[in-house]
């Protein structure tokens, strides 16, 4: 018996090398649909690579991918003006990280600002309304406070610390399946 080859047909011409996003066209061609599908499938492999993770790496998945996040996030913010001011770095990093994380600063209706000062740290609560990692985990029925969460907190601390030169965490308040609560907290006197 003879051995043949299956050779797989190509519309378009295959591109070998190395990759550079820069070349990366910003108009693409094809429908909507055609990226609502291809969402669809990068999305349910994100949500089975980040279950696997919390499978095989246990409660330390969360660090390894806070801290992945947290690279991110400084160097998404590269771009942004530098501030002290907390309010003045929410409103620039929601222009940045808005594009995936649509977030906005929240206060109780007892409370008069946005920002609270508790010595040498302030703290302001943010909503994550519009999350793609939410949708994803909702899409693929994982749990919320995993892995790819921790991605986001990462991100947002980094990003947050790049614009402001300072130490941050993020504190879960509250998730939902419309939008999360968190807090913010920055300590001053230095990274």
């Amino acid at each position: 018996m003879a051995h043949m080859e299956y050779q797989i047909e190509r519309e378009e011409k295959e591109i070998l090398g190395d990759f550079k996003p820069e070349l990366i066209p910003d108009e693409c061609g094809g429908g909507i649909d055609d990226y609502e599908e291809a969402l669809h499938v990068l999305m349910k492999f994100v949500g089975s690579m980040s279950s696997a993770l919390e499978q095989v790496s246990g409660r330390g998945a969360n660090a390894i991918v806070y801290q992945a996040g947290k690279r991110m996030g400084h160097e998404a913010a590269k771009m942004v003006e530098k501030t002290d001011d907390l309010e003045k770095a929410m409103q620039e990093l929601s222009e940045v990280l808005g594009i995936e994380f649509y977030f906005d600063m929240w206060k109780p209706a007892d409370q008069s600002e946005y920002t609270v000062e508790k010595g040498n740290e302030t703290v302001v609560k943010l909503i994550f309304r519009d999350c793609v990692v939410r949708q994803t985990l909702r899409r693929e029925g994982l749990p919320q406070k995993g892995p790819l969460c921790y991605l986001l907190y990462g991100y947002t601390v980094g990003a947050v610390e790049e614009v402001m030169g300072i130490k941050g965490k993020l504190d879960i308040d509250h998730v939902g399946p419309n939008a999360c609560l968190k807090t913010l907290t920055i300590k001053w006197g230095g990274k």
